[in-house]
């Protein structure tokens, strides 16, 4: 039961530190001197976990932003080793739970601890994933008009990804020229328009390599596959802006990958493979992003990504851990799906995963994210999905 309103205490978390206890009273002050921030995590009794304290409080907007005072409230060291009366969270480590009393162990402890086994699906994704190699990206799906109406969700709008003739450009053809002429092409691309807004130093650089390479006779083939290599850097060097994006644009990603998935296996296993495997680094499909059916939706799914990191940039965004009852719900769906408990093992089993046939693989991966797609539940929907992405943007 949650303690009564009068002797609520709040403990804050910042930078890995716990900082409290805070009473109500002192914590709303501490809000109204505009000390709170963005990527502050906040707990009291009753909360499971940790939770961002924009979303605990997202009418109590601070002021001015300031630092943290020393005297408001005081550090507090984390001891994991021994039982302490409150909080025994980590900040670092969301998934942990608070106890109730000194002295008891954590609340809901012997329990979770009895089904840890199923709360592994959390580390299936990313150990199996990075056994094949895999990185890629989401684009967006077989159906248009399914982003769009992502985008309109989206504050501010998803412009570029509502113009189809940008879509339809394909991004790794037409480096012939000098740097003006190879510019003037590459604007008429969705993706490249937006790593021009937010990358233009970077920008400029790919256009300076582009002409070289083409002085050098080289072919759009080989310049194209040295673009994507250059992207992948990007992505990599910039995965937790990306992951610190809205909610609603990280959403985009995860469906326009998953409809990537539904799209490239109708084509066959191998190329539905081959884009998770190695993403816009494959030769497959950068062959793909200069000139197929597939390259408004792949082309989405790279601008989706790099919308978000330009999202994160700008405001950055705490989500909370995914929970052990988020996985065995998301396993009781997957088992709705047809998975076997052979599927599971597979899937938990980075070995065993590498070895099984591409479109295998492409079943798994495909399964994994049309499940949580379908959660109606918004919430366990964040926790899962932000979870899944990181291998998504990170690989």
């Amino acid at each position: 039961m949650s303690a009564p309103p009068s002797i609520i205490q709040w403990y804050l978390a910042r930078d890995g530190q716990q900082y409290g206890p805070l009473t109500e009273a002192e914590l709303a002050k501490f809000i109204d001197l505009g000390h709170l921030q963005p990527t502050d995590l906040l707990w009291r009794d009753g909360f499971p976990d940790w939770r961002p304290a924009m979303v605990v409080f997202p009418q109590r907007k601070p002021a001015v932003p300031r630092p943290l005072q020393p005297a408001q409230p005081q550090s507090q060291a984390p001891q994991p080793a021994r039982s302490s009366p409150d909080p025994r969270l980590d900040p670092t480590g969301p998934r942990r739970q608070a106890g109730r009393a000194d002295g008891d162990e954590p609340a809901q402890p012997r329990a979770r601890r009895a089904g840890l086994k199923r709360a592994m699906l959390a580390v299936f994704w990313l150990s199996a994933l990075a056994a094949t190699g895999w990185y890629a990206y989401p684009y967006r799906g077989q159906i248009m008009e399914r982003v769009k109406s992502l985008a309109s969700s989206v504050p501010g709008g998803l412009a570029i990804m509502a113009d189809a003739k940008s879509l339809q450009t394909p991004p790794f053809k037409g480096f012939n020229g000098t740097p003006t002429a190879i510019d003037a092409t590459l604007q008429a691309t969705a993706l490249w328009r937006v790593l021009k807004r937010d990358f233009p130093d970077w920008y400029a650089e790919r256009l300076e390599e582009a002409a070289a390479l083409a002085a050098q006779n080289k072919d759009d083939a080989a310049i194209g596959q040295e673009m994507a290599r250059r992207l992948v850097t990007l992505r990599r060097q910039n995965v937790n802006y990306a992951l610190a994006a809205s909610f609603p644009r990280l959403k985009a990603v995860a469906s326009t990958f998953y409809e990537n998935l539904v799209a490239l296996r109708k084509q066959s296993g191998e190329t539905c493979f081959e884009f998770i495997s190695k993403g816009e680094a494959s030769a497959t499909v950068v062959g793909l992003l200069q000139g197929s059916e597939h390259v408004a939706h792949l082309q989405a799914q790279l601008t989706a990504v790099f919308e978000a990191v330009a999202d994160g940039r700008k405001t950055a965004r705490v989500y909370p851990q995914p929970r052990k009852t988020d996985y065995d719900a998301l396993a009781a769906d997957l088992t709705k799906l047809g998975w076997a408990p052979a599927d599971m093992q597979l899937f938990s089993d980075e070995r065993a995963l590498s070895r099984a046939s591409p479109a295998k693989v492409c079943q798994l991966v495909h399964d994994w994210f049309a499940a949580q797609l379908a959660i109606k539940d918004s919430d366990m929907q964040l926790r899962l999905l932000v979870d899944s992405l990181k291998p998504v943007v990170a690989g």
